[in-house]
């Protein structure tokens, strides 16, 4: 039976608790703070282990609670794909960026703009059907709902809304303001614009974009 010293238990699990309230993303510095303070006590090899398995649980909690696993079972067009979750469905549209399909329907200049991308898909019809080619209905994916859409993970860590910046059938949305994702959808854009994929290599921003001054 492991048995744990009254005194040192109680002041080892009030500091853990405390860091774990206030804990982040920020792993290595919530190790490096507990491992400073918990120096100060003497604990048993059993207390050691134990606190080390209570700490890693906390640290992973506010990583993985977030994403989960959905089943496709639509998909309509490259704007929009739809799961299901829990016999719950889930209309998943790609986050931070503006896809093709929603430049027509809302570009600053509405009939050159639906011209110009009708065009390109006439002469590129695999391009619109990119979800289609790629994602496939019944399978399972990873997926988590952020302010600005739904993250789905379609290639590994590689995003949906990635893979079509990267193909050139999306812009990012200037509305878009996220820490965690913003540098990775300007790297997929910026790719593309070098590659001139996609409409990079047309006068679809032209038509459909309100360029910022």
């Amino acid at each position: 039976m492991v048995k744990f010293q009254r005194n040192n238990w109680c002041i080892v699990l009030y500091y853990v608790v405390i860091m774990g309230v206030s804990l982040s993303f920020r792993v290595k510095s919530f190790l490096k703070v507990s491992k400073k303070r918990l120096k100060k006590y003497t604990m048993s090899k059993n207390e050691t282990f134990f606190v080390r398995l209570l700490g890693l649980l906390i640290c992973m909690t506010p990583l993985y609670g977030e994403i989960t696993i959905g089943l496709l079972t639509s998909i309509e067009n490259n704007s929009k794909v739809n799961l299901l979750y829990k016999n719950i469905p889930i209309s998943c549209e790609p986050f931070g960026v503006i896809p093709l399909e929603k430049m027509a329907l809302n570009g600053v200049n509405p009939q050159e703009c639906r011209s110009a991308i009708e065009s390109y898909y006439r002469a590129h019809p695999r391009d619109k059907s990119f979800a289609r080619e790629y994602l496939h209905i019944q399978q399972s994916y990873h997926y988590e709902t952020i302010k600005g859409g739904c993250v789905l993970y379609a290639n590994g860590v590689e995003t949906y809304s990635e893979m079509l910046l990267r193909m050139g059938l999306a812009v990012i949305d200037p509305a878009f303001d996220n820490g965690e994702w913003n540098g990775k959808l300007k790297r997929s854009f910026q790719g593309a614009q070098i590659q001139k994929n996609g409409l990079h290599d047309t006068r679809i921003r032209a038509f459909c974009i309100k360029e910022e001054n």
